[in-house]
């Protein structure tokens, strides 16, 4: 029997089972009586060397990589967090924080509770692709801090809990935009997975662009994939075959254009004299394709910051609450675009 049980037994929280052990006077009364009514049942016998560790500030913060071994490998198969879990660590270090980076399985998190209750770590943040509102109850639920760098991986709305914003819905809006402008009247999207918020909002960004200009996007303009290179070279195919290649292709994500990209090569189709191309992320090798790919870029380093600041803000207790600015992708402008 350790304070853990005890929280989940009386339905609070770790900190305000500590703060009944404290004699701490923000505590209702109801609320103390209880607690200290299961410790009596339980014979629960606080140990002095213990609270004396959960008093400790270990000046470490914990990023999980949380991951699908058996579908996806974050670590080893991803482009796009590498930058985000180095921004988070090298923020940790001006900060004069440790960085405590540990990779688990969506299937089994119990390593990643452990790392708190053990007091490892002063707090974490969550890195990756799945649904993480369960783990961030757990976390929050038992009075600990946690930040997350996605916010399509939690529900909208979870107060206190930071996680930067960003903006899909004007940054594609914008993307669509420029190819408007180069003179491009018919423009094709290849979607990313609908299941994902960041998906319909770049989607519904797109064609409310294209609806502003008189231009109604047709389903037959429209490839819903998943946001894989595979998706990318299924919709080319498609178009080619049907002898109906749109001007200009709008991708959800720079891993899509690359499968665009490869298989209009293959093709025999040119980039960007018979295609335009433009893609969302920036990911490294996006200036290294060819042709080089025009896209947006995801302010991933700012966002890391931002979250690693406002996790830290927490552990210090701030007077004043760190506010999740919003995020817009900025368009680079490479070569896989031109006029009609």
């Amino acid at each position: 029997m350790d304070i853990f049980d005890i929280a989940r037994l009386a339905g609070v929280s770790r900190k305000t089972v500590q703060r009944v052990l404290n004699g701490a006077p923000n505590v209702s009364a109801q609320t103390r009586d209880k607690v200290r009514k299961i410790m009596e049942e339980h014979h629960y016998e606080p140990n002095a060397a213990a609270r004396r560790l959960s008093a400790r500030k270990t000046n470490t913060l914990g990023i999980f990589i949380v991951q699908d071994e058996r579908n996806y490998k974050l670590y080893s198969d991803d482009l796009f967090y590498g930058a985000v879990i180095g921004s988070m660590i090298s923020r940790c270090a001006e900060h004069g924080y440790n960085a405590l980076v540990s990779i688990h399985d969506i299937s089994n998190t119990d390593s990643l509770l452990s790392l708190y209750k053990q007091k490892s770590i002063d707090a974490g943040m969550l890195v990756g692709w799945f649904d993480l509102q369960a783990i961030v109850d757990q976390i929050a639920g038992a009075g600990f801090h946690v930040g997350v760098f996605d916010q399509n991986t939690i529900r909208p709305g979870n107060d206190g809990i930071p996680v930067p914003i960003l903006d899909n819905y004007r940054s594609a809006y914008a993307a669509a935009q420029y190819l408007l402008d180069l003179g491009h009247r018919d423009i094709g999207i290849v979607t990313g997975d609908m299941n994902n918020r960041s998906a319909a909002e770049r989607l519904h960004g797109f064609a409310d662009a294209l609806r502003n200009r008189g231009i109604e996007l047709p389903e037959s303009r429209i490839y819903y994939g998943k946001y894989t290179e595979e998706d990318g070279a299924a919709a080319a195919e498609r178009w080619i075959a049907a002898g109906d290649l749109p001007q200009a292709l709008f991708c959800s994500n720079d891993l899509t254009a690359y499968g665009v990209l490869k298989t209009l090569a293959r093709l025999g189709v040119a980039v960007p004299r018979q295609v335009s191309v433009i893609g969302f992320d920036d990911l490294l090798v996006s200036q290294y394709m060819h042709p080089p790919l025009t896209t947006m870029r995801v302010p991933r380093v700012e966002m890391a910051v931002y979250v690693t600041d406002a996790v830290i803000d927490l552990i210090e207790k701030r007077e004043t609450a760190r506010p999740s600015p919003q995020f817009t992708a900025e368009l680079v402008v490479r070569d896989s675009c031109c006029g009609p």
